[in-house]
């Protein structure tokens, strides 16, 4: 048994049981960060989670399975999401927002500033607003690597200092280390 964190339209952030992620490539890709797809799930009173019955892929991001760039970008935002989204509420206007995010992540040619452009615009829906010192006009520039890790150590240090529960990611070194 597996523990899969959701975020859902009608529910928002869920934890689900899977038993095993068996069948066809489509199905378990369908199990990959940022997969947008649609599950249906028992939610038995005798278990402490729903179990998920059924996953169908809606939009599969390939191009981010197979760009270690955007997989990064992929594991990153995953972690955020984990961290800065801690209860079950439903925010239909988070969610068009992610949507919208896997699907621009998939489909930019340059994704190297993606991460930051997602934290930004996080931050607002969080309510926390965002540095004033930046915005996407300043993030959608051409960036070198040095302004880069700057933009996105200010925008965790930021996260830090206006949310409880937030730490800085694990993955944040190695997505650093991919965009060196």
């Amino acid at each position: 048994m597996s523990v899969l964190y959701v975020y859902s339209r009608s529910e928002g952030r869920m934890a689900l049981q899977v038993y095993g992620v068996h069948g066809k490539h489509k199905v378990r890709a369908a199990y990959q960060p940022l997969s947008v797809v649609e599950i249906t799930y028992d939610a038995n009173p005798a278990r402490s989670l729903p179990a998920v019955s059924g996953i169908d892929p809606v939009y599969l991001p390939e191009q981010v399975y197979a760009d270690i760039r955007r997989q990064s970008i992929a594991l990153f935002v995953t972690e955020i999401l984990m961290l800065t989204l801690t209860h079950p509420m439903q925010d239909s206007q988070m969610y068009e927002y992610l949507d919208t995010f896997v699907r621009e992540l998939n489909d930019t040619p340059s994704p190297e500033n993606m991460h930051l452009l997602f934290m930004l615009r996080l931050a607002e829906l969080l309510g926390i607003g965002a540095p004033e010192t930046m915005t996407a006009e300043t993030i959608s520039a051409s960036l070198n690597r040095t302004t880069r890790q700057q933009l996105l150590r200010q925008l965790c240090d930021y996260y830090l200092n206006h949310l409880e529960t937030f730490r800085l990611p694990k993955s944040l070194d190695i997505l650093i280390e991919v965009f060196d």
